[in-house]
């Protein structure tokens, strides 16, 4: 597996966020919500971060910038137990899955 690149991860975080604005939207109580918004925030700091390094620059490989790495890792991992069990549409667990899955994987 290649490294993931600057621009890769800044897409990826990207598609995620928006997938979990969805998420927030369609949560059933605040204890979801606030799942859900507390890796929001993460990512956010994350992207961020990402949108501060110039466009020149992201062919490099992407390190983790806000956040440790394992720390980034275990919010991810967190986050994907629970949604299987509390993201309500088909479409949107399925989306999150999916990225979830090849943001973790890539920062492996």
């Amino acid at each position: 597996m290649t490294a993931m690149t600057i621009n890769q991860a800044v897409e990826i975080i990207s598609d995620l966020l928006q997938t979990l604005e969805n998420a927030y939207w369609e949560a059933a109580n605040c204890e979801e919500k606030d799942r859900v918004f507390n890796l929001s925030q993460i990512l956010n700091a994350e992207y961020i971060e990402l949108l501060k390094i110039s466009v020149q620059d992201h062919h490099y490989e992407y390190e983790v910038i806000s956040i440790a790495k394992a720390e980034l890792l275990q919010a991810l991992n967190n986050f994907a137990f629970n949604c299987q069990q509390h993201v309500r549409r088909q479409p949107t667990a399925t989306r999150l899955q999916q990225l979830l899955s090849q943001f973790s994987n890539n920062l492996n």
